[in-house]
């Protein structure tokens, strides 16, 4: 009878801490930009970025700015022996233009249902709209834990640079959640919002959700942005939101260096270890 409590004990135990994650955001830099210092091209970084994620070996993952064909290639490819992927480029819905994919772990994460929807007045079709130029996307994911059956979604999105694109973006994004997540599951919400906290666009969202930097105990204030080490530009605009029932035990901003670069990107990689 002893042998089967222990037996008991250690199972619970495992299924208690099976459900802590550690979920990672991280824009990349689109690899067409014109850099300033010829080292930030994306050629001269993509190595430093894997080292990055072959480091901090993310749970889940979200990137924004990867360009479909060559850094979203990259990524999935060199990884897919571990993790699994879902993203679509948002130019054309295929394999065109940036991505808001995501990468999960196989071995801790199954993707049971995912999908796209543009940040617009028409979600189902590639479009710009809220006076946006750039047609800007989000892609969801459902997941199971497999070592304790909870499910979870994910929202992973890139928000437009003007405020009308984000407030209406935000409002949006809040109906489709309740429109995808009608069981009312847990929901991680990250990525580029491209504005701070402290604008009135964050409003309805801070109603119904806790910013990961804000709840976590074990956190710091290190703006995601690095405008590439120019520090007057440097802000948060990069965060990880949470449904109430999902508890934040850390909030890191990864500072660094890899692969003989002290900047990766001219986002810091940031993640949050949660608890579902």
């Amino acid at each position: 009878m002893k042998h089967v409590l222990i037996l008991i004990l250690s199972l619970l135990m495992v299924s208690c801490g099976s459900s802590r994650l550690m979920v990672m955001s991280f824009n990349v830099r689109q690899s067409h930009a014109k850099e300033v210092n010829p080292n930030d091209s994306w050629l001269n970084r993509k190595e430093a970025c894997l080292e990055m994620l072959q480091t901090r070996k993310p749970d889940l993952i979200g990137f924004q700015e990867a360009q479909f064909k060559d850094q979203w290639a990259f990524f999935r490819d060199s990884l897919a022996s571990e993790y699994g992927s879902f993203g679509i480029g948002r130019d054309n819905g295929v394999d065109k233009g940036e991505t808001s994919g995501f990468l999960y772990k196989k071995s801790v994460l199954t993707l049971l249902d995912s999908g796209t929807f543009w940040v617009s007045e028409t979600p189902d079709i590639p479009s710009a709209s809220f006076d946006e130029i750039y047609k800007r996307s989000l892609t969801w994911g459902l997941f199971k834990v497999n070592s304790s059956g909870k499910r979870f979604f994910y929202f992973n999105t890139h928000l437009g640079l003007t405020w009308r694109s984000q407030k209406e973006g935000i409002e949006m994004i809040i109906g489709k959640m309740g429109e995808i997540n009608s069981e009312e599951l847990p929901l991680i919400f990250g990525g580029d919002l491209n504005t701070d906290i402290s604008s009135t666009a964050f409003d309805p969202l801070k109603q119904i959700m806790l910013n990961a930097k804000d709840v976590a105990p074990v956190t710091d204030d290190i703006p995601t942005y690095n405008a590439w080490g120019n520090k007057d530009k440097e802000r948060i605009i990069d965060f990880i939101w949470l449904t109430p029932g999902i508890k934040c035990l850390e909030y890191h901003t990864d500072t660094a260096p890899y692969g003989g670069h002290e900047l990766i990107s001219d986002h810091y990689p940031f993640y949050a270890i949660i608890k579902i």
